[in-house]
């Protein structure tokens, strides 16, 4: 009996690591998008920044499935280029195709958008990209972060 129990416990115990709650994105600073954020707009600014400046810098973007599982979106400014990670692994509902990709980018672009509500603000995008992962148009050869109404 208590190897069961300790069985069960070991299960919830693991299946509660590979979780990613919208506290934990709180307390390590994340911004967050989509319906449980906004949150921490202003941080993607300062990568921009840093990013002119030629500073190192990173940034991780957490967004919430309907769901409310975690994708998450990491950038690391080396002063040289922009290592981009994608991860939806977390996403129960995200299909055959969800995992951890990694691509590098050239560019970091913020750019003044009118959304097909009328609702005006910016886009982030990455360009300038080896590979085109995570969110992105199949049109263009550039990969969406996010977006921020004015």
């Amino acid at each position: 009996m208590r190897r069961i129990i300790c069985l069960v416990l070991s299960v919830f115990v693991l299946s509660g690591c590979n979780t990613y709650t919208l506290q934990d994105a709180k307390n390590n600073g994340d911004i967050i998008v989509g319906h449980l954020g906004p949150m921490n707009f202003e941080k993607i600014d300062s990568f921009i920044t840093d990013f002119e400046n030629q500073k190192a810098s990173k940034l991780r973007i957490t967004s919430y499935s309907e769901e409310g599982d975690p994708i998450l979106s990491d950038l690391i400014y080396d002063g040289k280029q922009i290592n981009y990670i994608f991860d939806n692994s977390r996403d129960k509902h995200g299909g055959k195709q969800k995992g951890k990709d990694k691509t590098s980018c050239n560019n970091i672009e913020k750019r003044s958008v009118t959304r097909e509500d009328s609702t005006k603000g910016f886009e982030y995008i990455l360009t300038g990209c080896k590979e085109i992962i995570g969110f992105h148009s199949g049109d263009k050869n550039e990969i969406f972060l996010m977006f921020k109404a004015q």
